[in-house]
């Protein structure tokens, strides 16, 4: 079961907390269309299958390329690779780039899934996180792609953000499920290093984030989901009807990914491999035929350490016949140690046989995991 991801890195402008790699300069972006074409090419061996069950297009802002973009690109693709109805393809898009005429090319591309970067329905929160649309925009993106047959789609919203009152909060997520959307991905504002939100706060031009705030908005969105038949399978995500992202369930899983782009990581089970994070030396990279551009081989540990992280986050946990199948008596008898403590089981679903964290200890799963490391 392989997975492709490719970077775009182009944004219209850069949002107050964002730490991925992006630029506003669009200069060189049909070099970097090239670039990817031909990486595509270069790392056509390294998947132990070609058929794709997964293809997303993340960023920045992959909306952002032309119709001619998207067929330069999956014309490399179909080459190289093998993509049929069945793999399921996502590009994340903004609500001020999605129009009739993209979203028709989408279609014929066999693009079937759209991640659109709503963040809010709130004028006045996207101002403050520096976005470029407004909410009765996002709102026309999302009924636009509805009525053109895109069903499966993801909005993500934003939390913990000041200023939002739980009023504001609640006719958000009121007018997500007025949209009847299948998928959700919701995240707390977080103060990244080195991003405009950092430098906004350290500077006092803008005020703290406040945990207190974050938590209120977390528990309001989970007796929200409960009461609306939406499902949480990860920490951050949600859907009905089993609606899962197919590509993200498995980074989660542990399955092997390419990643396609500057600053694109791929994971081939073994080790993790990444291009750099600078458009012209991943320009010259690919040029001079370089895989990539740096590695790191996982240790049993660190092998150890992300299955349990990544399991936790999940609605299916993970399985102690893996563990020890994986990692062996050590590992095994390592995690069966702390998971039966008092302190531990307590967080744990009763009555399965996988390790699965309750809804309490959901909302500390990094905690949680980092007692089950390996160090």
């Amino acid at each position: 079961m392989s997975s492709m991801y490719i970077h775009i890195p182009f944004c219209k402008q850069k949002c107050h907390y964002c730490n991925f790699f992006t630029t506003v300069s669009l200069k060189s972006k049909d070099r970097i269309v090239d670039s990817i074409c031909k990486e595509l090419r270069l790392k056509r061996n390294f998947l132990s299958s070609n058929k794709l069950s997964t293809l997303y297009f993340g960023g920045g802002t992959p909306s952002l390329l032309s119709n001619k973009d998207f067929d330069l690109i999956f014309a490399a693709i179909h080459k190289y690779y093998t993509i049929d109805d069945d793999t399921e393809i996502t590009v994340e898009a903004n609500p001020e780039d999605l129009n009739k005429d993209k979203l028709l090319h989408f279609k014929q591309l066999g693009i079937n899934r759209l991640s659109i970067g709503t963040q809010s329905f709130n004028d006045e929160i996207l101002h403050q996180l520096n976005r470029n649309h407004s909410g009765k925009e996002a709102i026309n993106s999302i009924v636009l792609a509805k009525e053109l047959g895109f069903n499966n789609l993801n909005i993500d919203l934003i939390y913990g953000v000041p200023g939002l009152t739980e009023n504001c909060w609640e006719d958000t997520l009121n007018t997500f499920l007025s949209l009847d959307i299948s998928h959700l991905s919701a995240y707390s504002l977080t103060l990244e290093p080195k991003t405009t939100l950092d430098f906004l706060i350290r500077n006092k031009r803008y005020p703290p984030l406040r945990e207190k705030d974050s938590l209120v908005h977390w528990n309001y969105l989970l007796n929200f989901i409960k009461n609306n038949n939406y499902e949480q399978y990860e920490i951050s995500n949600f859907c009905k009807n089993s609606s899962y992202s197919r590509h993200n369930t498995n980074y989660w899983k542990q399955k092997e990914y390419l990643g396609i782009g500057p600053a694109a990581h791929s994971f081939n089970l073994v080790s993790r491999q990444w291009n750099i994070a600078q458009i012209e030396k991943y320009i010259q990279d690919i040029d001079n035929n370089i895989n990539f551009n740096g590695s790191e081989l996982l240790t049993k540990n660190d092998a150890y350490n992300e299955f349990v992280m990544l399991g936790l986050r999940t609605k299916w946990g993970f399985s102690l016949k893996e563990v020890k199948k994986r990692f062996g008596d050590n590992g095994y008898n390592y995690c069966l140690t702390i998971i039966s403590t008092d302190s531990f089981k307590k967080y744990l679903l009763d009555n399965t046989d996988k390790v699965i964290l309750n809804e309490e200890g959901l909302k500390i799963a990094d905690k949680l995991a980092s007692e089950l490391f390996i160090v």
